[in-house]
């Protein structure tokens, strides 16, 4: 029992600091840790270029950061703008589609109703007036604190990517000096973890990308396929935006399909609205079968194991966490099955007869040779 209670207690210690570090400290390092990332990734064709260009690799890292961020600024000022007018049309489609749905909506309603008692009616009728300048005035409220949000955000936002530039240039120009730095100050065998470590995340998010873009690619086929059954105008352009916003497990499909199938029932476009919300269940059963196994596969893990740390991670940490704790499962799973850390004592047991051993999938050979 003392021995559990201290590991216990050596295992809650790890687990607070880590929590504190990722809600305190993660997001005063933000700037300096997307530098970090931008850096490993302009990392080779930096080499590649200093080595075949036979030029310094300080002006070659320089220039390709350059490059690098005028291509992220011209992707999104388009995005914004697109945004805008996706924006601009939304507050035009509030007057000329919402309102009207709920007004046909209460009318339908009032039908069924006016058999009723004439004080009911009236009550009734109030409480539609009511729900409709509530409806106005939250559609305000909302625009108005976005707007306040995006003002007051930006001169710290602005602050965070001038930092997160400057600190992208002096990285990438001395990315060896300054891991050999850090490298000296740290215990070799720590070292080596903590490489292992990194090698393992950034194969993970690689195949985590490669997973859900296969996902989004699925889903858009789907999309495309159905609204252009229905005879929707530009359904490979909607059915691109709705896949993007699938991706995300907050927002997901069911934020623009549902309410579109509800306002074309309201409408009376019946064959509209059905198809929408079968075309939705249809999504949603595709995903949530194929994607813990596309993901499972692409980062090493058991669908089941897949599936639990998804829900678990939406349910304590919501969508972050969705993402987020598979990755970290991944990780410490690829690390242990290589023997860069224990977590767990195993022994060993024959397989049964029934069971077929899944591959293991070995990232860190070369990492490890290197080392």
């Amino acid at each position: 029992m003392t021995q559990f209670l201290i590991k216990f207690a050596y295992v809650a210690v790890i687990l607070g600091l880590v929590f504190l570090g990722f809600k305190y400290v993660m997001p005063l390092l933000m700037p300096f840790l997307l530098a970090y990332l931008f850096s490993l990734l302009l990392r080779k064709p930096t080499d590649y270029l200093s080595k075949h260009l036979k030029i310094g690799r300080r002006l070659v890292a320089a220039v390709l950061v350059t490059l690098f961020y005028l291509l992220l600024a011209v992707l999104t000022l388009l995005m914004g703008s697109e945004l805008f007018t996706f924006a601009r049309d939304a507050v035009s489609q509030f007057n000329t589609v919402i309102i009207p749905s709920v007004e046909a909506l209460t009318e339908w309603a009032s039908r069924w109703t006016r058999r009723l008692d004439p004080n009911v009616i009236s009550v009734l009728e109030g409480m539609e007036n009511s729900l409709l300048l509530s409806l106005r005035s939250k559609v305000a409220e909302i625009s108005t604190r976005v707007v306040t949000g995006i003002m007051s955000g930006v001169p710290s936002g602005f602050l965070n990517v001038l930092f997160m530039v400057i600190a992208t240039y002096f990285i990438s120009m001395d990315f060896g000096l300054l891991r050999w730095a850090v490298a000296r100050r740290i215990k070799s065998e720590i070292y080596e973890k903590i490489i292992a470590g990194a090698t393992y995340l950034s194969t993970t998010l690689g195949r985590l990308a490669r997973s859900y873009l296969l996902i989004m690619c699925i889903t858009f086929v789907e999309q495309a396929i159905g609204l252009t059954i229905l005879g929707v105008d530009y359904s490979i352009l909607i059915a691109m935006a709705i896949a993007v916003f699938d991706i995300f497990p907050v927002v997901g499909s069911g934020t623009i399909m549902l309410p579109w199938a509800v306002s074309s029932l309201v409408t009376g476009d019946v064959k509209r609205g059905v198809g929408l919300l079968v075309m939705y269940v249809i999504i949603t059963i595709v995903r949530q079968i194929i994607e813990p196994r596309i993901v499972g596969d692409h980062v090493g893990l058991h669908p089941l194991l897949t599936l639990m740390c998804m829900f678990v991670g939406l349910r304590v940490f919501g969508g972050v966490g969705m993402l987020g704790l598979p990755i970290l499962v991944a990780v410490l799973n690829g690390l242990e099955n290589d023997g860069v850390i224990t977590l767990f004592p195993k022994r060993e047991l024959p397989l049964p007869q029934d069971a077929q051993k899944r591959k293991k999938r070995h990232f860190l050979k070369k990492t490890q040779k290197k080392l």
